[in-house]
């Protein structure tokens, strides 16, 4: 069987006048009581040694626009296609590439791509650029997508547009945007082909998701300029990367100029500008971009919808995401596990936990199947309530559910222990979670290391971060951090001063956390002048002070009786527009009204009078 030659690779408060478009008298419609539709299954393979010609080329034609149920399966057909005698067009081999590429089996493409060639099968521009997408899928192949490229030349195939976006494509997906520029800028040097929208819209789209949302508005102003004119998913592309960096107000006014060009906004386009209104909070302008929707007579979609039930459960505001709810019913448009999870949550996010459970009871009554995040929802819930033993029943219902716990429904569950001083359970249900087969992440980690820390098991978090450094698990500032935090708290200084100073030869830059950290344990401590000396050396470096840091060191200079240094840091910090936290407006109001006759005390008193 060929079939052995080739490795997969696994690749703020509203104003009532928000959202009028949502509000009506009704009763409370917001579930539904008809499923979403099922998708159309696939087309059965037929696992017959013999096939005809005509059967199997339909089969091959069905599959491309499928793909295969297994992989194995599409290697036995590739087989049987060897054997056939006469071979079969190139077409159906091209169709067989069509169903791997839609399986997303880009390697086992790319290798059968390789056997084509040895046994001599015959390629055309099509084999070449389903090769070529496939290749540029993994760093590791692109170059040879483009080798690929020299071998269509050298059989006399002249690559087309199709050929060179999805060149330019690879490139940018694998964050290699100066390549890419300079492939389009070659190809338009010496005429090689046309660019036509689509590879404008790739290359904008590339620098887009690499965040250079300013040459991608700069390679959009020129396109026509040359002679291109831009579409919907231009304007889409570069509005979403504007409202994704704040900048609504330029995206609306890209949209406005899509009117004026005649060029229609979709429900996308909506989409786009009402999440990043909803973003700042920009409520009646969301409201009068619906309305808008409506004179355009373009439909919210589910996902419209779901921004505003996001949107409105994140400020607290359930009621209003219930009434979105209850309109999209009314417009037949269906919730999904995503609508009901972003209710739940915002259930839970307001304490009423009740109604969160009621959400997932009427999930499966509508046909709805919870999934792994719908529990972790609920989990983190509870925990956050300290009721952790409501959060641990439905771990354990899960499995009955079909549903496997996800390493962030155990990390909500160890956090929630730890935050209610239940280590030994904490750590039960951690030898569970690893007896399931499944990994620590980072985030369990800090989870753990934090929970032995702050419940005063200094010892056990020593040996647990020692373990996890021996295992070469550690590259992480915040478990250093965290490690250090604790270890000044439980007065060992002398190790985490160690620590820190160590972080260098391992790699690591300590951030302005992991100085205030330290500035803290050493005031405490007494070593004030040690302190002070580690925040001027901070204000030297990369990483600079920020109020918690003034706040600190303002703090450790009253404890250890430095008025007049007090005073210039006070002076630091308000050049630096930082405010004095409660702590420190505490001890300065306690030392003002103090009866003390100390020289600094009363020249710190004359200052503040002054």
């Amino acid at each position: 069987m060929l079939s052995c030659r080739f490795l997969t690779h696994s690749s703020a408060a509203v104003s009532s006048c928000s959202l009028s478009l949502f509000q009506f008298d009704s009763h409370f419609l917001l579930f539904s009581t008809n499923p979403n539709p099922n998708p159309k299954p696939k087309a059965p393979f037929i696992p017959s040694s013999w096939i005809p010609h005509l059967q199997l080329q339909q089969l091959l034609y069905d599959k491309s626009k499928a793909g295969f149920d297994k992989l194995d399966d599409a290697l036995v057909v590739f087989d049987k296609m060897l054997r056939m005698k006469p071979l079969l067009p190139v077409l159906k081999f091209n169709q067989l590439l069509a169903a791997l590429v839609r399986m997303k089996e880009y390697s086992v493409a790319v290798s059968m791509f390789r056997e084509f060639r040895v046994l001599c099968i015959p390629a055309d521009m099509f084999t070449f650029n389903t090769v070529i997408k496939c290749c540029c899928h993994f760093n590791s192949t692109l170059d040879y997508a483009f080798s690929l490229l020299s071998g269509m030349i050298k059989r006399g195939l002249v690559p087309n547009v199709v050929t060179y976006n999805t060149l330019i494509k690879g490139l940018l997906s694998q964050d290699r945007p100066v390549e890419a520029e300079h492939l389009f800028k070659k190809l338009i040097k010496f005429n090689e082909i046309q660019p036509d929208v689509v590879t404008y819209n790739t290359i904008i789209d590339g620098l887009c998701k690499t965040s250079n949302t300013s040459m991608a508005v700069d390679l959009f102003r020129s396109m026509e300029k040359r002679g291109c004119k831009p579409n919907t998913i231009t304007y889409n592309t570069i509005i979403d990367s504007l409202c994704k960096d704040r900048h609504v107000d330029h995206a609306l006014g890209l949209m406005s100029e899509m009117n004026h060009k005649g060029i229609s906004p979709s429900v996308i386009t909506f989409n786009i500008l009402i999440q990043g209104l909803c973003h700042l909070d920009r409520w009646k302008d969301t409201a009068r971009l619906l309305s808008e929707m409506g004179f355009m007579k373009i439909s919210p979609d589910l996902h419209t919808y779901n921004i505003l039930v996001d949107a409105y459960c994140k400020i607290g505001m359930t009621n209003d995401a219930k009434h979105v709810v209850e309109t999209m019913i009314q417009k037949g448009v269906f919730p999904d596990v995503v609508t009901y999870n972003t209710l739940m949550d915002g259930f839970c996010l307001t304490g009423k936990m009740d109604r969160a459970l009621e959400v997932l009871y009427t999930m499966r009554s509508n046909g709805i199947v919870p999934d792994c995040y719908s529990f972790t929802i609920l989990i983190n819930g509870y925990c956050k309530r300290q009721k952790v033993d409501k959060a641990i029943d439905l771990l354990k219902q899960m499995p009955a559910e079909g549903l496997k716990p996800k390493v962030e429904t155990y990390n909500t569950i160890i956090h929630g222990l730890f935050q209610i001083g239940r280590h030994g359970e904490a750590w039960n249900i951690l030898h569970e979670f690893l007896r399931n087969g499944d990994k620590l992440n980072i985030v369990t980690c800090r989870i753990l290391l934090d929970g032995l820390c702050k419940n005063q098991h200094i010892d056990e978090a020593i040996s647990f971060f020692g373990l996890m450094e021996c295992n070469g698990q550690i590259h992480d500032i915040q478990l250093y951090t965290i490690l250090i935090d604790g270890l000044c708290k439980n007065r060992k200084l002398d190790m985490a001063r160690n620590i820190f100073n160590n972080l260098a030869s391992r790699g690591l830059q300590p951030d302005v956390v992991t100085h205030n950290i330290l500035i803290r344990g050493l005031c405490q401590e007494g070593l004030y002048e040690e302190a002070k000396e580690l925040l001027s050396k901070m204000e030297v470096s990369s990483c600079l002070p920020n109020d918690a840091t003034y706040n600190t060191i303002i703090r450790g200079s009253l404890v250890n009786k430095k008025y007049e240094d007090a005073l210039v840091w006070i002076q630091n910090m308000r050049a630096h527009r930082f405010s004095a936290d409660a702590s420190t407006t505490s001890m300065v109001i306690d030392l003002l009204s103090a009866e003390e006759r100390d020289p600094s005390v009363l020249a710190f008193r004359n200052w503040f009078s002054q």
